[in-house]
């Protein structure tokens, strides 16, 4: 799945935007910047989107987790810690 289709790093217009790590750990998502921008279809208006996809949900998981750990100069154990699961 090449990442640019699929999301924005920056707000667009009419995008929606998606905490990588929601529930409990929506605002650890926040704070650490682990946000992305969708549009209203790839979000939750289409049935492909982020919370109806599983496999799209856990490429972002992914992706997420490498980026904070790379970003933060952390380990998956560091992760675990935080946010509770490896996603690798």
């Amino acid at each position: 799945m090449p990442e640019d289709l699929l999301w924005e790093t920056e707000r667009f217009e009419g995008s929606h935007r998606h905490e990588c790590f929601g529930g409990a750990n929506r605002k650890l998502s926040i704070e650490d910047g682990l946000v992305i921008f969708l549009s209203p279809q790839i979000h939750n208006m289409g049935d492909d989107g982020i919370h109806y996809n599983k496999e799209f949900m856990d490429y972002v998981h992914r992706i997420a987790q490498q980026t904070w750990q790379d970003y933060y100069g952390k380990t998956k154990e560091d992760f675990i810690k935080k946010y509770g699961k490896n996603y690798l």
